[in-house]
């Protein structure tokens, strides 16, 4: 296991003597050096131990102050200055590693964990579109691990001349297993989140390679996500090593930011079992490929517990919109001026609640996925051939309204319309931000997730007064609601296996979940039941 102190190098061992005070003392500390002409790390020590009996009175500090200077000079002495015996002696005596004392020490320094794996933070924000620095708290692709917890010497790892891999350490294995196993888009997304996530965790919470971790490590892992984003920091602190803070930030921030975090709230249920599931899939692949001698996972519980005030009925369970709240939502839609912004959320709701796509298929759509064939007698009738999950392909057809609204949306791109055969690797969804040469203009996940979250904002505040439940109801909505919505309302008027190929299901049992009785037919129905 690795000391702590080892990722604390970049504070301690390597101070830039030429850097700005301000990538290690707090702003007010900073501010106060600089009154009095101290702007280096030279100068502050050259002050304290040229002027040892009166160097705080000449900067104005208190005795806390002053004793936190003492503090961070003795403990960032190693490999960069010497320390005079009086400081030494005055720092031992706050009873180092914890400095449990009765003197007031105030901490000065700026060098909080974040921006000890993030140095660059310290200064300034990364600009848009600037890579991040490789760094340990990072995405999988940036991700720098030191030797000691980067698995090259896992105590799990298996015989080298048995192992079906080339990875020679924990995150080459990794990439191995997204290559092998990830070939959906999708797929990759949501492995690749899971493993660096539990990367991360396992080399800064326990300090241990990823094929170093024992069953009682790996155990703690479920525990850890439960209470992370739901606990008071104190009573975190009692338990685990990193504040939440370093594993909790912004949603929809680039994997290239210094603000990138691997979470950006508490886990639901839900999210927790495909967390674990996914974790046991990385560790028995590791294992089968002889990477790892054993897999601790085999051995741990597959049981996700519910947490309180889970497992109960929500509010909006069901994931879809009545009839009056979609009546709603094309009024405002109907009274927006027409625009390029217009024509493209008529598409996305016909993608979404007209044909049930997920949302990865709307992004995915191009122009050539629809088509014009003669089907039972009907001639030149326009379809769209949908590719899903595992690259299964289904055929809905489109009315000439719903062919009319894309190539409406077509024009205002200044493009012809879905009959020109140039169109047909054309995304039916585009950005409009300006694209690089070179680059697609399709819409991202996090682009389709604002433009259609900002519009049902907007209805909402346009119904707040008059049904503030409806209005509540559309701001928790998503893409995924108008598939929810689709088959909701499909299933009032189509059987449940014609419902369950259009929407690409493989089994029907998961169609008929959306199968969902008007809540006043079940009150009908339960007042003709006897009382007991």
């Amino acid at each position: 296991m690795i000391d702590i102190q080892y990722f604390l190098i970049i504070a301690v061992a390597t101070l830039d003597f030429d850097a700005p005070l301000s990538r290690y003392f707090k702003d007010e500390i900073v501010q106060s050096f600089h009154e009095h002409d101290i702007t280096s790390l030279d100068d502050v020590y050259d002050l304290v131990v040229g002027n040892p009996r009166n160097w705080a009175s000449v900067l104005g500090w208190n005795e806390a102050q002053a004793n936190g200077l003492i503090k961070w000079l003795y403990d960032n002495q190693k490999g960069n200055f010497e320390v005079s015996k009086d400081i030494e002696k005055k720092a031992k005596s706050f009873q180092s590693p914890y400095y449990a004392t009765k003197e007031s020490i105030e901490d000065i320094s700026a060098n909080r964990w974040e921006h000890i794996v993030n140095k660059e933070s310290i200064n300034r924000k990364k600009r848009i579109g600037e890579r991040q620095e490789s760094t340990i708290l990072a995405p999988l692709e940036a991700i720098h691990l030191p030797a000691s917890v980067d698995g090259s010497d896992g105590t799990n790892r298996g015989l080298r001349q048995q192992c079906a891999l080339e990875a020679t350490c924990d995150t080459e294995a990794i990439k191995s297993w997204l290559k092998a196993r990830a070939n959906n888009p999708n797929t990759l997304t949501a492995y690749r989140k899971e493993s660096e996530r539990f990367l991360l965790w396992s080399v800064l919470e326990k300090q241990t390679a990823l094929s170093s971790l024992n069953i009682e490590q790996c155990s703690d892992y479920l525990r850890w996500l439960e209470q992370l984003g739901r606990t008071d920091e104190t009573e975190w602190e009692k338990r685990w090593r990193q504040p939440q803070s370093l594993w909790v930030g912004p949603k929809n921030v680039s994997r290239s930011s210094g603000d990138w975090r691997p979470f950006n709230n508490a886990l639901s249920f839900s999210s927790r079992k495909a967390a674990v599931t996914i974790i046991r899939q990385l560790f028995s692949f590791l294992q089968k490929t002889g990477y790892l001698r054993f897999n601790p996972f085999d051995q741990i519980s597959t049981k996700i517990p519910l947490l309180p005030g889970e497992g109960k009925p929500k509010e909006f369970a069901d994931r879809s919109l009545s009839e009056q709240q979609w009546e709603e939502i094309l009024n405002y839609l109907d009274k927006m001026p027409d625009s390029i912004t217009k024509a493209r959320l008529k598409v996305i709701l016909l993608l979404g609640k007209g044909l049930g796509m997920r949302a990865s298929e709307m992004l995915n759509a191009r122009c050539s996925w629809i088509h014009f064939s003669s089907i039972h007698q009907t001639s030149n009738m326009a379809t769209i051939d949908i590719v899903g999950k595992g690259d299964k392909e289904r055929r809905l057809p489109l009315s000439e309204e719903q062919l009319g609204i894309i190539n409406d949306y077509l024009q205002y791109r200044k493009l012809t319309d879905i009959t020109d055969a140039t169109l047909s690797q054309v995304p039916i969804l585009a950005s409009m931000k300006p694209r690089k040469k070179g680059s697609s203009d399709a819409l991202s996940r996090s682009g389709l997730y604002l433009i259609l979250s900002n519009f049902l904002e907007e209805v909402a505040r346009s119904i707040q007064k008059e049904r503030p439940v409806d209005a509540s109801k559309l701001r928790t909505s998503s893409t995924h609601w108008l598939r929810h919505t689709f088959a909701v309302t499909s299933l009032k008027v189509m059987p449940v296996n014609i419902v369950q190929t259009a929407m690409g299901h493989a089994s029907v049992g998961t169609t008929s979940r959306y199968i969902m009785p008007d809540q006043r037919e079940i009150f009908e129905a339960m007042k003709k039941k006897s009382s007991i």
